[in-house]
């Protein structure tokens, strides 16, 4: 219990000045249980992570900045797997700020078991609280404006003496298809395939708590997001121990009239050291009208004793629209990951992650529970 405490502090006290404008701005291939909560636990291990981001920085502008705090735990000892995140984001001169906090769990469903191929449903939820607030000193209104000499007129608007903020509750749900083939062989196939839906039901709309994100009280339901995604992941050779991994990622949202498709590869060595490549794209059929970005990512995850740490750096830049308007992206990352499971633990109950041996090191299976998850341990 002692070093997992140890770490949060450590992860805490980092003083990595860095982070976004919108968490689903995120790498999914790095974040997917922030997509869909589906995804909590799939790692196949108790880990904790810490990521920043920021965009969309000008001159004299705060630009807009993201940080996730993420705590996930893959439960030898159950069906369950429970996560749990923290998000700070502060967007443009008026500092909207807003502050979450994200409980989420998973359960795991075999659905065919054989010597060669498994395929698992994993069914997952979140609840979102948050809260947000603006400053409103800080924005320029309208009757501000001069046609040629820009902000230089004094507003009619009178500030409150506090600032504007409101609170809300956003549900989410998922699904998440997992399927191995030829499981027995170095070359096995990994198939993943999943959807959820993000605030598609209202409770506690009332003056104080909304279904909505609304600063001004106003309490309009949010608008219903679904999300869908899919990724497979192959292993085209090995040697001697070493092997190159490919895997292709594509994820597609849709909010009201609102689209969005983050597309791309990346590559990995041992599943040590990964690089990749991902299209974030608007519109799909005039692209030139809308800023589109590309994103290099690269990923390192080195064991530390006998347990892993992985540190990676994203990189993006607008491929069209505001591309001489507003600066390129940067993220970084840092996860930890534990031989043990703290509930586990707390529940007198088997805490290991004691993993089926397969040739194929891009992912393990539990022998008790039958959940398929990412070989974080495969050194062993």
């Amino acid at each position: 219990m002692q070093k997992p405490l140890l770490w949060l502090w450590v992860l805490i006290m980092t003083p990595i000045v860095c982070s976004s404008q919108d968490p689903a701005t995120f790498l999914f291939s790095q974040h997917g249980s922030l997509f869909n909560p589906a995804l909590t636990g799939t790692n196949g291990s108790q880990s904790i992570s810490l990521a920043y981001r920021q965009q969309w920085l000008q001159t004299n502008d705060p630009g807009y900045y993201t940080a996730v705090l993420n705590y996930d735990e893959s439960m030898p000892c159950s069906v369950l797997d429970i996560g749990l995140s923290a998000l700070w984001d502060q967007e443009g001169a008026g500092l909207l700020t807003t502050y979450e906090l994200t409980p989420r769990v998973s359960v795991n469903l075999p659905l065919l078991v054989s010597t060669s191929h498994q395929i698992n449903l994993r069914l997952g939820g979140a609840m979102s609280f948050g809260r947000q607030r603006i400053q409103f000193d800080r924005l320029v209104f309208s009757d501000q404006l001069h046609p040629k000499y820009g902000n230089i007129f004094p507003t009619t608007f009178a500030a409150p003496d506090d600032d504007a903020a409101g609170s809300y509750f956003q549900p989410g749900a998922g699904w998440l298809l997992q399927m191995v083939f030829n499981k027995m062989n170095r070359n096995a196939l990994v198939i993943n395939a999943g959807m959820s839906f993000h605030n598609a039901y209202a409770l506690g709309n009332n003056a104080a708590s909304g279904y909505g994100k609304s600063v001004l009280g106003l309490l309009t339901p949010q608008t219903p997001k679904v999300s869908a995604h899919f990724d497979f992941e192959i292993v085209p050779g090995s040697s001697l121990g070493h092997f190159v991994s490919i895997k292709p990622v594509i994820l597609y949202e849709r909010q009201q009239g609102l689209y969005y498709l983050q597309y791309g590869l990346d590559f990995g060595l041992n599943n040590i050291v990964r690089i990749g490549g991902y299209v974030h794209q608007q519109r799909f059929f005039t692209p030139e009208n809308s800023t589109n970005w590309f994103s290099i990512s690269s990923v390192f995850k080195p064991y530390v004793g006998h347990e892993r740490v992985d540190f990676y750096f994203t990189y993006s830049f607008n491929i069209s629209g505001l591309r001489n308007t507003v600066s390129p992206l940067l993220e970084f990352g840092l996860k930890k990951h534990f031989r043990s499971s703290f509930t586990c633990r707390l529940m007198d109950k088997a805490d290991g992650y004691k993993l089926t041996k397969q040739k194929c090191s891009l992912f393990g299976i539990s022998p008790a529970k039958r959940k398929i998850y990412e070989n974080v341990w495969y050194k062993d």
